[in-house]
């Protein structure tokens, strides 16, 4: 996981798209958990053993568990599928993982497919898929999560260090995230989100197509962004504070959004009368965007 980390950050770093002092620092973060993973693998990459108090079905291509079902850890050259009470005692590596119902996990879970879960979500470890991810319900991530496809979660999403999506991420309902949320492709954010660190995509998007007699109505309360908004395209931003600066091609501020910090656009910039900045709104050149 750690390596398709140092990748990215690399390339953006290449193509202007984050400073020096950045580049340097999740590095050097980057690196010491690359390592403390490699111990983790060493020890726990034996074969795992799957018991079930219902139903388990093996074919060559995947395994299936209905009931109560227990995960030893290690590796399953299979997809993972779990109907019901799911529990993962260590770090397990598989192909598509898919779980309806409740599971639970004390490790690291790496697919090298999909993931699905549905009902109740939880890893206390981090979370690695080299496709997509999509959750329904309530999903709980302590550690990084990296999905090197899409990122689509209803309901409540929350990791509590950092969230990479490559191809884009879409939450709809209440997400929160310890550490930054990037993506190379489109951020939507539909309903309260609170993101510690930095938001950055290709179009970021926070409730957008909402009218502000939604948000009086519904009385939400606003969402938070801890530092920076950064996009490679366009920003709309609708009933959330942000702490730090927005940076953008073009960039619209929708009711009841106030910045802090300060507006870059490169073509154009429009603010609901509802919007609040703190200072004034600055052009740039297309050069000038980066984090």
């Amino acid at each position: 996981m750690y390596e398709e980390l140092l990748e990215l950050l690399e390339k953006r770093y290449k193509d202007g798209e984050i400073d020096k002092e950045n580049y340097n620092e999740l590095k050097e973060r980057y690196l010491a958990k690359l390592e403390g993973a490699k111990k983790d693998f060493e020890v726990h990459k034996e074969a795992s053993q799957i018991y079930t108090s219902g139903v388990k079905v093996m074919t060559n291509g995947s395994v299936s568990a209905a009931g109560s079902t227990r995960i030893t850890g290690g590796e399953v050259p299979k997809d993972i599928r779990i109907a019901g009470s799911g529990k993962i005692e260590s770090d397990v590596i598989c192909n598509q993982f898919k779980t309806a119902g409740s599971l639970k996990s004390s490790g690291n879970i790496t697919a090298r497919g999909d993931v699905r879960a549905s009902g109740s979500f939880k890893c206390e470890g981090f979370l690695q898929t080299d496709k997509d991810a999509k959750f329904s319900g309530s999903a709980k991530i302590d550690k990084d999560t990296v999905v090197q496809g899409r990122l689509t979660a209803a309901g409540s999403f929350k990791c509590n260090e950092n969230v990479q999506a490559e191809v884009g991420v879409k939450f709809a309902g209440s997400s929160n995230i310890g550490g930054s949320l990037l993506s190379q492709g489109t951020v939507e954010i539909e309903g309260k989100t609170q993101i510690a660190e930095n938001l950055v995509g290709e179009d970021v998007l926070i409730n957008k197509g909402k009218e502000s007699l939604f948000f009086r109505r519904k009385r939400l309360s606003k969402s938070e962004i801890g530092k920076d908004v950064f996009a490679t395209g366009d920003v709309y931003i609708a009933n959330t504070n942000v702490n730090g600066d927005v940076k953008g091609v073009s960039v619209e501020l929708g009711p009841y959004t106030k910045v802090y910090g300060t507006v870059f656009y490169v073509e154009r910039f429009d603010v609901d009368k509802k919007a609040e900045l703190v200072n004034e709104p600055v052009k740039i050149s297309r050069e000038k965007l980066q984090l």
